[in-house]
């Protein structure tokens, strides 16, 4: 049994992750911004009200780690805003900003907050989350890929820092997951092709039961093969914008 942290528990892959990793009998704190929400273990202990753009959220949340943890944990930062595809000059300054701040800033300071306590039980594992857009470079994400490719260069400068704590810091390359946003905008011809939320909490709970200390700043490419899309060429790959708007406006999203 493995102790975690969940932070973002009120969010899709948050919950995914703490349904499955309760079945598995790990023993987890699950934190969020927003109030508790849905059926949980009563066993789990529960952080709400923790705003992550907050110095102060930020320190009572590595005061109740600290009081929680005496031995080494492993730490998921589940969190950031939901994006819509749009070029760059039709995404708004704002809404560039929330998604930066969202993706990237908040594991900035969940790290800041959380490593003088990984340190104190004898180190941990740090995991975050990025997407295969940072790879492809696709069209229409310009603002969050640049959030995610931030993501990944904190996460490698962290490991490399860390290391000698014995704190690993990895992320997941994810492609689009079967979330209620992703059914709702895109294509129903490529839903067939997106790992569903259940598939990704096992991979996840498989990859980090097993992975070496040896692993670090590392990012783990997941996706599900698909000949409609990854088996087409980069041009081609991003040929698929107008879908995407006709998919979000038949939802309702735009």
């Amino acid at each position: 049994m493995s102790n975690y942290v969940i932070i973002g528990a009120n969010s899709e892959i948050g919950e995914a992750l703490t349904s499955h990793l309760t079945r598995k009998g790990h023993a987890l704190l699950l934190v969020s911004r927003s109030l508790k929400c849905g059926q949980y273990s009563k066993e789990h202990q529960w952080i709400d009200g923790i705003d992550l753009l907050n110095e102060s959220n930020l320190l009572k949340l590595r005061e109740e780690v600290s009081k929680i943890f005496i031995a080494p944990f492993t730490i998921i930062h589940s969190v950031g805003d939901f994006w819509e595809h749009k070029s760059i000059d039709k995404t708004l300054f704002n809404e560039a900003i929330s998604i930066i701040q969202s993706h990237y800033v908040t594991l900035l300071g969940v790290i800041k907050a959380i490593v003088p306590v990984m340190r104190k039980v004898g180190g941990g594992k740090i995991i975050a989350f990025s997407c295969n857009s940072v790879k492809y470079n696709y069209s229409d994400m310009a603002a969050f890929t640049s959030a995610k490719a931030a993501v990944e260069c904190l996460i490698k400068c962290v490991a490399n820092e860390q290391s000698k704590h014995n704190i690993t810091a990895n992320a997941f390359a994810l492609p689009s997951i079967k979330t209620k946003s992703v059914i709702a905008t895109k294509p129903e011809k490529f839903h067939g092709d997106y790992p569903t939320l259940d598939e990704l909490a096992n991979c996840i709970e498989q990859t980090l039961e097993n992975l070496s200390c040896l692993v670090n700043g590392d990012i783990i490419n997941l996706f599900k093969y698909s000949n409609s899309f990854y088996g087409k060429g980069y041009y081609e790959r991003n040929n698929i914008s107008e879908d995407i708007s006709d998919a979000a406006k038949t939802n309702g999203i735009l």
